[in-house]
């Protein structure tokens, strides 16, 4: 089935839509116009993720049927008027980079009127960019079974439980499950990561037969990748509730670690299973409240 292209507009949130009847998901029948409403309702979630940071968005002008790449630099004129922007430069290439800003609502539509689907973003804020609040490990099964992810997961929290450290899962909205520190002001991103460094490798050391840091492909084999690296300046990790370009439009779901169990399938949390979901309570609605200090 060949990407449906038509010219009607749809005005959601304020923002108006480009060919919001273009269909992204050929087997489901979702449209960019389903994303946009997505992204309308779940809003009030997901824009407290983005608040104050530089994103990075996977843009896919055709959704499933076509390529993708992650776009960082948002010049002026492409967005709505009003969406904040931070010139950063690029550290491997010495160039600028207009990074948009997120927690505005019309950028956020903005964004899927020009072809975008997920949303990434950094662990700082931009009143304080080389100042990180939160860590994060990104566990990626080279396997492509969630359920080695699954178990790879608990042994990450044992070890942050050791720590003292309050832990929160979430689905990558992939097949990877990503695990979440609340941090107090204070920590640099240089000591986040070394921290996280450190206990990537007591995770690989404990369990070396599903748990690598090995960050070329083909030495991991089928192990569990524990990437420590999404805290460094710059990098950027998926948002709770962004979609994801993937079968069924997948959501990156804020989960209870009780829920992380081997029966546990991924694939469910969509943006049409999403509303039954969310009116059961959020799991990581205390985020913020147990914010605290990495070990010395």
């Amino acid at each position: 089935m060949g990407a449906a292209r038509v010219s009607a507009t749809a005005t959601i949130g304020g923002v108006e839509i480009s060919n919001p009847d273009k269909v992204w998901w050929p087997d489901e029948g979702i449209t960019k116009g389903d994303i946009a409403r997505y992204y309308h309702a779940i809003s009030p979630l997901l824009l407290p993720w983005m608040r104050d940071r530089p994103l990075t968005a996977e843009r896919c002008p055709d959704g499933m049927l076509g390529g993708c790449f992650y776009r960082k630099n948002f010049p002026e004129g492409n967005i709505p008027v009003g969406a904040p922007r931070l010139r950063l430069r690029a550290e491997s290439t010495g160039k600028d980079v207009n990074y948009l800003v997120g927690g505005n609502l019309e950028a956020l539509l903005g964004l899927v009127r020009v072809g975008c689907i997920s949303m990434h973003v950094m662990n700082s804020r931009v009143a304080s960019m080389r100042e990180a609040d939160w860590l994060a490990f990104d566990l990626d099964p080279s396997s492509g079974e969630f359920s080695d992810t699954v178990r790879a997961g608990k042994v990450l929290r044992t070890i942050l439980d050791e720590n003292g450290l309050v832990s929160f899962p979430k689905t990558s909205g992939s097949r990877g499950l990503h695990v979440f520190v609340p941090l107090r002001p204070g920590h640099s991103q240089e000591g986040v990561t070394a921290f996280a460094v450190r206990v990537g490798e007591e995770l690989a050391r404990r369990e070396p037969e599903l748990v690598t840091m090995q960050f070329s492909k083909k030495a991991r084999g089928e192990r569990v990748y524990a990437d420590p690296f999404r805290n460094t300046y710059l990098q950027t990790i998926v948002t709770p509730y962004s979609v994801r370009r993937r079968p069924g439009a997948t959501v990156s779901m804020p989960l209870a670690w009780d829920e992380v169990t081997a029966r546990l399938d991924p694939r469910r949390f969509t943006i049409r299973t999403l509303e039954k979901r969310i009116a059961a309570g959020d799991p990581w609605a205390d985020f913020k409240k147990r914010a605290q200090h990495l070990p010395d």
